[in-house]
């Protein structure tokens, strides 16, 4: 099995059950999958043949990958294995259903199986590893989901810390509003590891089988700064310059330090499903994440949101800077964006949700 490294530049979401938790602060996250419900039931009811898929051995086998410590993945396994049942011929056997739960070898795997619903209707299954290599046996498992994960990289494209490159990323965090070279090598390596992801999942799902994934987008051609995220990105790089200018941190820290995550246009992901030849897409659409908020963001909404990126972030601000800054970069960072409330709201926040499905060929 081919070896994949992931350097530690894309570290698990903050594990636990405290207050700065993943756990407990990925409420967005799951109001944004809770858009999905509708869609996922449809596509299992009319493109998923499951009776015929389990002919053999009566066991319906679900793997979220980058399923991080819950309890986002529950209500998603859930809703799937109901979609899968309403399927099902009544009349045979009950079918029994293995859901595997993967993520990186360092997630919190213990808060995830001690808070596995008790009355659940599944067996469960640990599954450690990058989903940028296979995790899972071949043509063993009959729907694969991800979601708010393939937008992050494996590593942060290696361009970006080489001070005699063009893509040098000084005095930035991202490749928002970041040289043409920056925008590229993260691209690039979207690229590199999308392939992977899709080599690798062509051999683990059933012929007829699914991949459901919902991920960061952007429509092609517009630029990242007309985005909300963009606003985030740029305030991070204020406050740890900040930061820096007292003392705090150095500026080979601040230079060095670089979100590896990619927003792609369905266009490029339609590219490399072709170039793959493994899948038929059965649906690829842009979608509205924060369709459930009725009204315009406020200084609370930007509050929520920053809580949330601190539990998914975080890892990534330990590793580099150390646990004791944290705090005080995200409570410099929410005061900040709390300032630039009006251009949060007034920024592109629309259609920045990328889901797709494909089918195994």
């Amino acid at each position: 099995m081919e070896k994949v490294e992931i350097v530690l530049n894309s570290l698990p979401m903050s594990g636990g059950d405290g207050p700065n938790s993943y756990s407990k602060n990925s409420h967005l996250q799951r109001r944004s999958a809770s858009l999905l419900k509708e869609t996922i039931d449809k596509l299992i009811t009319e493109k998923l043949d499951a009776k015929n898929l389990i002919c053999d051995s009566n066991t319906f086998c679900i793997a979220d990958l980058g399923c991080a410590t819950g309890p986002n993945t529950f209500f998603l396994v859930q809703d799937i294995i109901k979609s899968v049942e309403t399927t099902l011929d009544s009349n045979s056997t009950k079918a029994e259903f293995l859901v595997f739960f993967n993520d990186l070898t360092n997630n919190d795997f213990n808060t995830l199986f001690t808070s596995l619903p008790q009355d659940r209707s599944y067996f469960a299954v640990g599954v450690p590893g990058s989903f940028y290599g296979r995790v899972l046996p071949q043509s063993s498992v009959h729907i694969v989901v991800t979601l708010a994960a393939t937008h992050w990289l494996s590593s942060v494209p290696k361009e970006l810390l080489d001070k005699s490159s063009k893509a040098w990323n000084k005095g930035k965090v991202h490749y928002s509003n970041a040289a043409e070279e920056v925008v590229k090598a993260y691209e690039d390596q979207f690229g590199r590891d999308m392939e992977k992801f899709l080599e690798a999942r062509a051999q683990e799902i059933v012929s007829g089988g699914l991949l459901v994934v919902g991920m960061c987008g952007i429509p092609q051609g517009m630029p990242f700064s007309n985005l909300a995220d963009s606003i985030m990105y740029t305030s991070m790089a204020d406050v740890l310059i900040q930061m820096q200018s007292q003392g705090l941190i150095s500026e080979e820290q601040v230079d060095s330090f670089n979100i590896p995550i990619y927003s792609a246009s369905p266009e490029e992901v339609a590219a490399l499903v072709e170039k793959n030849g493994c899948f038929s897409v059965e649906s690829m659409e842009l979608i509205d994440p924060t369709a459930w908020l009725k009204r315009p963001m406020d200084v609370e909404d930007v509050r929520q949101w920053m809580v949330c990126i601190k539990a998914t972030m975080g890892s990534l601000f330990i590793n580099h800077f150390g646990d004791h800054l944290l705090d005080d970069i995200f409570d410099r960072l929410t005061a900040r964006l709390v300032g630039l409330t009006d251009e949060v709201e007034s920024s592109y926040r629309e259609k920045v949700m990328l889901f797709f499905a494909l089918k195994r060929i």
